[in-house]
């Protein structure tokens, strides 16, 4: 075998060790970068489309739950309107003030109206029929509506107007309209009007409330929506309560214009015809943008007011076709292609109108954060190519270089070594108390010193956690001692405060029953001075004891003040209210006491009523308390609503 000087063999080995591994691994990693880049790309893209896809479905059917939402509110109001004008039709209604009467009058073409409206609604009576006293009366009557018309429109943003119009062509309507007698003329049938007979016994045999299709209104509302509802009396159709609502203002309420993703927002109706988009999208969709107008005859004539005003369309037959079939599928998501651009398109139904809300977004859009990270890793590899390129012809004249220099220093100490070997005495152990390596030795003193602060911060954590304890049993007790009576353990005042505001707000939500019960010990006073005060508390813990047995336990019970007492039964009517209260007042009248000692109360009772605060139902239950004592004490008292007053013995 040929002999190889030590020097050549170590750099041509070094030469080979350092170069074609290098080559290999490099160009394998660059390899990988482009191909996890693109991989990466297309994954992100799916995760941009999908995600888009679960949030802007999100968005759509919030947007068309909310708008559901609105118009269920107005149909509830409609039928609170029908309720009130029915309620009228049945009750004989009390005559107006003259100088209300006076503000009515006949207009020079012959119909009679209300010449000063403000600050209340307008009223307009057809000259069609005769215009006797009854049909005065009516008009006189329906000023009651007033109050609920105004709260209907002035308290819902989307609300623009809120009307009465009867068989007869009589109209009460808010807010007012200027001139009515020369707005609808001296001879108009409201029963020829879609808003009045689309709610009538052919149209509408339910009698329910029920939605017009949207449309354009000559009295410049814009684009709106009726909700009606038709009022009958004696099996007679009396006329349509009305509630127009502005579909411009109920987009702006419930239509998000800044969506995610550069999107719009389209609403259509179930015919697919638009009602509101992104205005900076109609030429991308090729819809005319239809304005307000101007139509004084339109009320003179009986026709359908969409044979007068259309809603926007779409110029493209194969655009009305795409969404026609979107609002078909009702949610499902699509791809909608116009001069080279895809749009993802997504809706959501809303229930009451069958109406589309519709999110639209470019693609694009939804890539470009993926394709401008790809485009600046592409770049950056190429640019990683480039410069390894000429890192190589430095990387090997350095490395031919420093091999030679290498090969000499190893090859010398090796030879000296190889001449030295011979005087090294074997069998001796070598022992080293440290490495030696300043890195290793200051790893070793870091990882000791972090142990010691680990050991640290676990007893501190410990301690924190039992001090938080502690503050949290701390904070339930005080809780527990504000809300106790500390001499009965009964509900305290102010516990019984925050109860009574809690069943309020429920019953008045859910028109539920409520009452409440104030008691106060009879003549104790007399107990106190007679028997001295300790023998009052016991009286008073007594009274609590029994009053916790003997109600339900639904009820609460609590120490209103001093000998005072009071309970607040939700869910129970005022007839099983005024028995309990008059069996406790039995079961404390029966009770033995030291000494001999009788002990009585006084009761009264409060049922909860529309519009009631904390401080008028106990108002009305602390009078009829009152009434019990000055009847005799040892009653039951009820505070009538018509303030009248009844006892129980």
């Amino acid at each position: 075998m040929t002999s190889v000087n030590l020097r050549d063999l170590i750099k041509r080995s070094y030469l080979k060790s350092v170069l074609i591994p290098l080559l290999i691994v490099e160009s394998a990693l660059l390899g990988m970068y482009f191909t996890v880049t693109y991989l990466i790309t297309q994954q992100n893209m799916d995760l941009a489309l999908s995600q888009a896809k679960e949030n802007l479905q999100i968005i759509t059917r919030q947007q068309a739950t909310n708008l559901d939402l609105h118009l269920r509110e107005i149909e509830r109001n409609a039928f609170l309107l029908q309720s009130q004008i029915t309620d009228l039709f049945a009750e004989n209604a009390p005559a107006l003030a003259e100088p209300v009467k006076q503000q009515y009058r006949l207009h020079t073409n012959g119909s009679f109206y209300k010449a000063a409206p403000m600050p209340g609604g307008a009223l307009y009576l057809s000259a069609r029929y005769e215009i006797n006293s009854q049909r005065k009366q009516k008009a006189y009557w329906s000023e009651r509506l007033d109050p609920l018309l105004i709260g209907i429109t002035d308290i819902n943003p989307v609300v623009v107007q809120s009307y009465f119009n009867s068989w007869d062509s009589m109209v009460r309507l808010y807010p007012p309209i200027p001139n009515l007698p020369e707005v609808f003329g001296a001879r108009v049938d409201i029963r020829q009007q879609p808003f009045y007979y689309l709610a009538d016994e052919i149209h509408n045999p339910e009698r329910l409330p029920t939605w017009t299709e949207s449309y354009f209104d000559p009295l410049g509302m814009g684009w709106i929506l009726t909700a009606m509802a038709p009022v009958y009396y004696q099996d007679m159709l009396q006329g349509v309560a009305g509630i127009d609502l502005s579909i411009a203002r109920l987009a702006e309420q419930i239509l998000d214009p800044e969506l995610p993703w550069q999107a719009s927002s389209l609403l259509l109706n179930s015919q697919g015809d638009i009602l509101a988009m992104d205005p900076h999208i109609n030429q991308t969709l090729g819809v005319d943008i239809v304005h307000g107008q101007e139509y004084p005859d339109l009320l003179t004539q009986p026709l359908e007011r969409k044979d007068y005003f259309e809603v926007q369309s779409f110029r493209d037959e194969s655009l009305k076709q795409f969404f026609g079939k979107v609002v078909a599928r009702e949610g499902a998501d699509a791809i909608l292609t116009l001069s080279g651009t895809q749009y993802l398109v997504l809706s959501a139904r809303v229930e009451q109108t069958g109406w589309q809300v519709i999110a639209l977004v470019d693609q694009a859009n939804l890539y470009q954060p993926a394709l401008q990270t790809k485009k600046m890793t592409t770049s950056l590899g190429l640019l990683a190519v480039a410069g390894l390129l000429i890192f190589y012809v430095l990387f090997i004249y350095v490395a031919q270089r420093r091999s030679r220099r290498l090969s000499v220093k190893i090859a010398q100490p090796i030879q000296t070594l190889s001449r030295l070997t011979s005087n090294v005495e074997t069998g001796r152990e070598v022992r080293f108390e440290t490495s030696g390596i300043e890195e290793i030795d200051q790893l070793q003193d870091n990882f000791r010193e972090m142990s010691i602060q680990l050991d640290k911060r676990r007893q501190s954590l410990v301690e924190s956690q039992l001090q938080s304890r502690v503050q949290q049993e701390r904070a339930n007790l005080m809780k527990q001692l504000s809300e106790t009576d500390s001499l009965t353990k009964l509900y305290n005042r102010r516990k019984l405060d925050d109860i009574l505001v809690s069943e309020i707000g429920r019953a008045g939500r859910y028109e539920t029953p409520l009452c409440v019960i104030i008691l106060d010990i009879d003549h104790f006073k007399h107990i106190n001075d007679k028997f001295g005060h300790l023998k009052g508390d016991k009286v008073i813990c007594k009274v609590a004891e029994l009053l916790k047995q003997r109600t339900r336990q639904t009820d609460h019970v609590g120490r209103w003040g001093g000998e005072e007492f009071l309970l607040i039964c939700p869910g129970i009517m005022l007839e099983k209210a005024l028995q309990l209260a008059e069996k406790l007042r039995t079961t404390l009248e029966q009770q033995t006491y030291e000494e001999g000692l009788i002990v009585t109360a006084s009761f009264g009772v409060a049922h909860f009523q529309a519009g009631d605060s904390v401080d008028t139902l106990v108002s009305r239950a602390d009078k009829a308390l009152y009434q019990s004592k000055q009847a005799g004490r040892n009653q039951v008292s009820l505070a009538e609503e018509d303030g009248s007053k009844e006892q129980h013995n």
